[in-house]
Order: C-alpha cells, then structure tokens, then sequence
C-alpha cells in the first residue's frame, strides 16, 4: 500500500492547481450516482435507433450496482486513503461506502466499454472521459491506484458481460425460450 500511497502524494504534489480542483470536483460529480450515465442511458432509450444500446447500458449499469457495489465493495470493505491519511485536504466529502473497486470508474468504463460496441468514435470519447474520471477518483485522494485500476476492469468485464445478456434476452433468434410453433 505505500506505494499507492505514493502516487497519491505524487499526484497531490506535483498536479494540484486552482483550475484542476475544479475540473476534477465537476468530473468526479458527474459520476456520482452515474449521474453522467443514467441520463445518456435515460436519452437513448427514448429514442428508437439508441434504444437498443439504452437497453445493453441500463443492463450493464445494473450489474455494476450489483456485482460491484453491493458484492465486491462489502467483501473487500477497503478502506479509504483519505482516512488512512487524513492530513490530506479535501474537496470533496469522504464517501461512506468502502474504497475498493471505485464504483466512479467502474460505472465510467462499463458505460464507455457499451457505447464503443455500439459506435467505435463515441465510444472512443467515452473512454477518454472514464479516464479523466478514474484520475479525478485519486486526485480527489478518495481511492487507491488499485481501486481504480480494478474499478475499470471490473466495468469492462460487467459491460461484455451484459451486451452478451442483452443479446441473447432482446434478440429474437438468441432468446432464451423457443418460439411456439404454429400448427
């Protein structure tokens, strides 16, 4: 853990500006709750072209909640760096959920990894967001390297995962059951 500790300080020492508390506290907001992507999901769905991507990220949004916040997060039940190390100043609350994996990340990855099936380019930018995401998570000194390295494997496990689901739920020569036949 020192090492983790390492880059956090790192991080706290070598990129702290006026302009980066700002840029990280808006961008670490936007994945509170997956509030960013909730409402991407909540636009897709309404509209009939996007609904079928709507539908792979509502899925993959729930195994996340699922699999990662109410299973992994109480099994590890890591605690924060910011508690471990409270000489840090804060810009942000500490969470009261545990440390590892972050569901920031996790959440940004899997919703980046299912619009990148869906559309290479948008997908591409979603990536680069959940990036900038995962670095807000350790600037904000609020997660480990490791929790959101983890973070964004287990978003991009859980997003194939439920496209696969998905698939075989929604689409009609996959589905679960068989047609009945007509006699």
């Amino acid at each position: 853990m020192d090492w983790e500790f390492y880059i956090l300080n790192y991080i706290q020492n070598n990129f702290k500006a006026d302009w980066m508390d700002k840029l990280m506290v808006c961008v670490s907001f936007l994945g509170k709750l997956s509030l960013i992507w909730v409402l991407i999901t909540a636009v897709c769905l309404c509209f009939r072209q996007t609904r079928k991507l709507g539908r792979s990220l509502v899925c993959s949004l729930a195994l996340n909640v699922v699999a990662g916040n109410l299973i992994i997060k109480m099994i590890v039940n890591r605690t924060r760096p910011c508690v471990l190390n409270n000489t840090v100043d804060l810009l942000v609350n500490i969470p009261i959920d545990p440390s590892f994996p972050s569901g920031h990340t996790m959440h940004a990855f899997a919703a980046s990894t299912i619009i990148f099936i869906y559309n290479k380019w948008l997908g591409l930018l979603a990536f680069a967001f959940s990036v900038l995401m995962a670095f807000s998570r350790m600037y904000l000194y609020v997660h480990f390297p490791t929790d959101v390295m983890f973070g964004a494997i287990f978003g991009i496990i859980f997003a194939v995962t439920a496209y696969k689901l998905e698939q075989m739920i929604f689409t009609p020569e996959l589905k679960l059951l068989p047609k009945k036949q007509d006699q």
